[in-house]
């Protein structure tokens, strides 16, 4: 049994709700990341066990935490509500500035202020913590809007009075951390923050389109890395084999696809070519071919993972691997 199932399994049996961060849920399952099938068992392992996680595994922000509680055993009125959905779309909540409140890093909090705070205790706040702007609450649930820079600015150009923070501030959009990662990037980037409400229907964070922008530049580096390494292998096969090489190892004929360039073949292809010693002999490159062979192994299995987009980042060493690689194929194809 999965260290994971057994850990939900001790839940179940001791009827007592457990709160532990979210990676720790993929650290049971034996994985690094979410991805759509791991989330669709861990969800029905849920189901078997009769618990339910608090945010749903799909929509907890990575580095927050969930509650895992034993199912209400008798409904209220109704029967008990099914999940919202239980897809893999990435959601807001897997920005890590949407849930401050709720993180495994235990400095990071939301700050706010309400708005009968003076102007100077906000500017003082922001400039304490190198923020642009600050939520402004009135109690868990409710917001009065926000105060930044820009607001402050705005008032004063305009000759307002601001002494306190009610005097110079804005109204602030604020979404689910259940809302799809896609249609909110679009929200942040025109009014360039907003505020995220969490499942307890509370006030749990701020992302902003910094936010946004660091979150995708993290994504797109895997995906620029691999597509660089795939160029620099065609580039290295170019010209080199016949049809004929290539079909003794692939066998070109079992596919439906007609191979008419290099840039038909799959990565996996690309694997299978560089495994056979007298293809490689063709290529005429002064490397090590096992250790090149075992190199781009390596990257097909990340790059597998990569193009299923997990929205969260990738764990280092992969990171790592890919850039590794990346410079190896760039010398040898430099120093030819």
């Amino acid at each position: 049994m999965n260290k994971l199932e057994n850990f939900l399994l001790e839940i179940k049996k001791a009827k007592k709700a457990k709160k532990i961060p979210t990676r720790q849920i993929t650290e049971f399952y034996g994985v690094s990341r979410r991805g759509w099938r791991v989330i669709e068992r861990v969800n029905s392992w849920l189901t078997k066990h009769e618990l339910i996680m608090e945010p749903t595994f799909e929509s907890a922000n990575f580095y927050g935490f969930v509650k895992i509680s034993p199912k209400p055993t008798i409904a209220v009125k109704s029967e008990l509500k099914k999940p919202k959905y239980s897809d893999a779309i990435p959601r807001l909540g897997i920005i890590k500035s949407s849930d401050l409140n709720n993180s495994e890093q235990s400095e990071l909090e939301l700050i706010t202020v309400n708005k009968e705070n003076t102007l100077d205790e906000a500017i003082s706040l922001m400039i304490m913590n190198n923020y642009s702007q600050l939520p402004i609450l009135t109690s868990k649930r409710e917001v009065y809007g926000i105060i930044s820079w820009k607001t402050i600015g705005k008032a004063l150009s305009l000759g307002k009075k601001c002494l306190k923070v009610a005097d110079c501030y804005e109204q602030v959009e604020v979404l689910n951390f259940d809302e799809p990662l896609f249609k909110a990037v679009k929200i942040i980037l025109e009014r360039e923050v907003v505020l995220v409400r969490n499942f307890k229907k509370e006030i749990s964070g701020i992302v902003t389109s910094t936010d946004i922008g660091e979150q995708f530049l993290i994504l797109s580096e895997p995906f620029l890395l691999i597509e660089q390494i795939e160029n620099f292998i065609r580039i290295l096969l170019n010209e080199k084999l016949t049809y004929d090489d290539i079909n003794k190892v692939l066998d070109l004929e079992q596919y439906e696809k007609e191979i008419n360039h290099i840039s038909d073949l799959t990565f996996g292809h690309y694997v299978r070519i560089f495994e056979n010693e007298n293809l490689f002999k063709k290529i005429e490159i002064n490397v090590n071919r096992v250790m090149l062979q075992k190199m781009l192994v390596d990257v097909n299995k990340i790059r597998n993972e990569v193009m299923h987009f997990n929205p969260e980042a990738m764990e280092e060493s992969d990171l790592l691997t890919l850039r590794k690689t990346q410079n190896f194929l760039q010398q040898i194809i430099e120093n030819k």
